[in-house]
């Protein structure tokens, strides 16, 4: 998410964007990090039920090494149970996957629709959209960079692909409306609202990667920033006052690792 070659009216292609090339440097870098993460986990993990326990591994190494590079085997040691053990509590990688998609999702699409539920104005609706999912990708970095970019490593044609992208689509859908009432009723003006869409949301989504709790700005800034500027893309009366969300209202995933928001990047210099 956002789903790159989809058009603005009817369903979305199942493609899904990828962050970019990665140097050789910084390849390795992730891998090293991903091996000392994974190696730092046991403590933590030893506190937890053995799914939650599964689901954090499974989210950390999946988001840092990938799915198609993560084994089973990676899982079990990274909880300290054997492939067997694995097995009792999950019935492939790949129904692990589309479990963490699944429910990643559907927390985004039910917060999302009572934060949008008071709110009629389509500029409302998309400050609303963009303080949202700013927040949830900065709070549970490695659970969205699976769910926003893991959808091809699931089977073709599978029930689990279908339904992750149906509930994709009915996420997307939110953003297509508000953005296609703003030009109807006047309020906003853009050439293209595809390529609005998917701009904001790039922007949004791209928090997973960078922000960090202890740099120059709080999230809450961020997130009114980030607000500013879409308002400002879509030409939104500059003096209309928007809602902020309300990130009480947002998901936590129980799994999501907590420390990992502070590992170093390859890219600290951004910072």
């Amino acid at each position: 998410m956002p789903n790159m070659s989809s058009p603005d009216v009817g369903a979305d292609t199942a493609s899904q964007p990828t962050y970019g090339d990665f140097s050789r440097r910084e390849v390795l870098f992730e891998v090293e990090a991903t091996e000392r993460s994974v190696g730092n986990m046991s403590t933590h993990l030893t506190t937890r039920d053995t799914g939650e326990r599964i689901r954090t591994a499974a989210v950390l190494l999946f988001a840092r090494q990938g799915y198609a590079a993560t084994s089973v085997r990676d899982l079990a040691k990274a909880v300290n149970m054997t492939n067997a053990g694995i097995y009792h509590h999950v019935s492939s990688k790949e129904a692990l996957l589309a479990d963490l998609m699944r429910v990643a999702q559907q927390g985004l699409i039910d917060a999302t629709e009572r934060m949008l539920a008071p709110y009629a104005r389509p500029a409302d609706r998309l400050a609303l959209l963009i303080g949202s999912l700013t927040a949830i990708h900065a709070r549970n970095p490695m659970t969205t960079r699976v769910m926003d970019g893991e959808l091809r490593s699931l089977t073709p044609g599978s029930a689990a692909r279908d339904e992750i992208i149906t509930l994709r689509d009915t996420y997307e859908d939110h953003w297509r409306r508000s953005l296609a009432d703003g030009v109807a009723e006047g309020t906003f003006r853009l050439a293209d609202r595809r390529l609005t869409r998917l701009a904001l949301m790039s922007m949004c989504t791209g928090t997973s990667e960078w922000y960090r709790p202890d740099g120059d700005s709080t999230l809450e800034q961020v997130c009114a920033e980030f607000v500013t500027i879409g308002l400002a893309a879509v030409r939104a009366p500059a003096d209309a006052a928007v809602p902020t969300a309300d990130f009480s209202q947002l998901p936590d995933f129980p799994w999501e690792p907590p420390d990992v928001r502070n590992d170093p990047r390859p890219d600290e210099a951004r910072r």
